[in-house]
């Protein structure tokens, strides 16, 4: 995928497209960059988890989940310099279970992009201005996640920008089981991936394409960020609406995002994502 980042201000994504003159210094970010951030984030959930998580059994679908309290707290440090740190992560509190582990699961996830995103960031800020300044910016909204005693499962606007240039929104995704952290990835949800990941990704762009027609032209100049593979689809979140997709921003568009009903999706789910889905809660 092509990404870049810059100093631009913060727009909130919604299924539009930004239409903004670009300016400044531009970066492309590589798909190796995006896929490291990928296994860092299912790294630190995984560390996370002891033996009783990885053996942790499924509930039945038709136990109760209860929804859990959100937080938001501040973003941890970016640690580099030249570059301005702001912004909040969700953690979670209640129910009658140990929520440490997912807690340090959700930081995590914010720690591992920090640091694949560093390299980039110091030969990002070689050559500008010494008056500019990057950023590195996360927020939480509470349309595109959940808290359950099941599973928390969050789908983070992301702002990663170099000094002095123009665009940089993007995501940052992590789906955890309550209590162990266990990691989820969008394969699992499906009883056979390829074929889940197909439908996904039909119901993704026809959805897209109808509500949000103005935005179109970024999709088709960038088809093969679109195509059906676990790689393009590891932005997401199980939310109370459906399955939230989230796409980087492309050049002269916002960051992108739709979300699918569970109704297209049930047929296709696993044994997992069936229980997961059923214990999808909206967040106090």
């Amino acid at each position: 995928m092509r990404r870049r980042w810059s100093a631009s201000r913060d727009i909130p994504a919604t299924g539009a497209v930004e239409i903004a003159p670009v300016g400044g210094t531009d970066y492309n970010m590589s798909i190796a960059r995006r896929a490291a951030v990928a296994i860092c984030v299912l790294s630190t959930a995984a560390a996370c988890a002891t033996g009783l998580a990885r053996s942790q059994a499924l509930r039945p679908v038709d136990q109760a989940a209860s929804p859990l309290t959100l937080i938001s707290v501040p973003t941890p440090p970016f640690r580099v310099t030249r570059y301005d740190t702001s912004g909040s992560i969700p953690q979670v509190r209640g129910g009658d279970v140990d929520l440490r582990r997912v807690n340090a699961a959700l930081r995590g996830a914010v720690l591992a992009d920090q640091r694949a995103f560093a390299p980039e960031a110091r030969r990002g800020a070689i050559g500008a201005a010494k008056w500019y300044r990057g950023v590195y910016r996360t927020s939480v909204d509470r349309g595109l996640l959940s808290a359950s005693d099941l599973v928390v499962s969050a789908l983070m606007p992301a702002m990663e920008q170099y000094p002095g240039g123009s665009l940089g929104k993007g995501w940052l995704a992590v789906t955890v089981r309550v209590p162990s952290a266990e990691p989820v990835t969008i394969t699992s949800l499906f009883a056979n991936p390829p074929t889940g990941l197909r439908v996904l990704a039909t119901a993704w762009t026809t959805l897209f394409r109808r509500t949000s027609p103005q935005a179109w032209p970024c999709i088709q100049l960038h088809r093969s960020d679109y195509r059906p593979t676990a790689t393009n689809y590891r932005y997401f979140a199980l939310t109370p609406r459906g399955l939230a997709i989230g796409f980087w921003q492309e050049e002269a568009c916002n960051r992108l995002y739709a979300t699918v009903p569970y109704s297209t999706l049930r047929p296709y789910l696993s044994k997992l994502g069936s229980t997961l889905v059923a214990g999808v809660r909206l967040a106090h």
